[in-house]
C-alpha cells in the first residue's frame, strides 16, 4: 500500500530570466513501512518539496496523494 505518491510535481518561482525551477517534474512513491531521505545540494528544492508534501505551499502542476487523498487539490482551509 502506498502512503505517499508524488506525481510529476512542478513548482517554479519568478519568470523570464528570473525563473527558478525549485521542483521540476519530480515523481516517486513511498509504501507503508518504507523510509526515505530527501538529500541534495543547497538550493536543489528539498525544502520546497517538503513544503508541498506538507500542504504548506501550492504546486504549479502535478499531484500529491497521501493515504489515497489528493492533497494537492485541497483549498487553504482544507
Amino acid at each position: 500500500m502506498r502512503i505517499l505518491e508524488v506525481k510529476d510535481v512542478f513548482k517554479h518561482y519568478g519568470s523570464g530570466e528570473n525563473l527558478v525551477r525549485a521542483v521540476d517534474g519530480i515523481s516517486f512513491s513511498v509504501g507503508k513501512g518504507e523510509f526515505i531521505a530527501v538529500v541534495g545540494t543547497s538550493g536543489s528544492g528539498k525544502t520546497t518539496l517538503l513544503n508541498l508534501i506538507g500542504g504548506l505551499d501550492f504546486l504549479d502542476q502535478g499531484e500529491i496523494w497521501i493515504e489515497g487523498q489528493e492533497i494537492s487539490r485541497f483549498s487553504q482551509d482544507e
